[in-house]
């Protein structure tokens, strides 16, 4: 009789171990998750504003794509609008331009510390290179950029 109750005592001790190992790892796990929680959130923001600078130099893209190699000039493209104010010659700043008619988004309000270039470059064969380059500093704190370009003239 005195070997039962002492099996039954060390069976219930064993359960109790059991419980508090299984208490403890559930406790791990769920600190792990609510760990994750903040990077997750610094990724869907650094893919936002990647996504965001990316529609932004595309859009200035298939702006300059409607012109002609002679119509890139500051004289022109501050009358188009599509560059600001002020600039004589390349690099042209485009931060404080809107690049969406609708939402009147310009990179310096869409971007955290925004800055927008269009560089144009002569290049072979009576053509030009555009250079559109969106700059800004993420949520992390890194300094971005997006860069993207295309051919006016011969090669077109």
């Amino acid at each position: 009789m005195a070997n039962r109750a002492r099996t039954r005592r060390q069976r219930k001790g064993a359960l109790l171990i059991d419980v508090l190992i299984g208490v403890f790892m559930l406790t791990l796990a769920a600190a792990a998750f609510f760990a994750l929680i903040p990077m997750i959130h610094k990724s869907q923001t650094v893919a936002k504003e990647e996504s965001v600078a990316q529609a932004m130099a595309q859009r200035m893209v298939e702006q300059v794509q409607m012109l002609q190699r002679s119509d890139m000039t500051a004289v022109t493209l501050t009358k188009l609008n599509l560059i600001d104010t002020g600039q004589s010659q390349p690099p042209y700043s485009f931060s404080n331009i809107p690049m969406d008619q609708g939402s009147r988004y310009s990179p310096s309000q869409a971007l955290r510390a925004g800055t927008a270039t269009l560089d144009v470059n002569p290049a072979d064969a009576n053509s030009m290179r555009v250079d559109v380059t969106i700059s800004w500093k993420s949520a992390t704190g890194k300094n971005r950029s997006f860069k993207t370009g295309t051919i006016l003239g011969g090669y077109q």
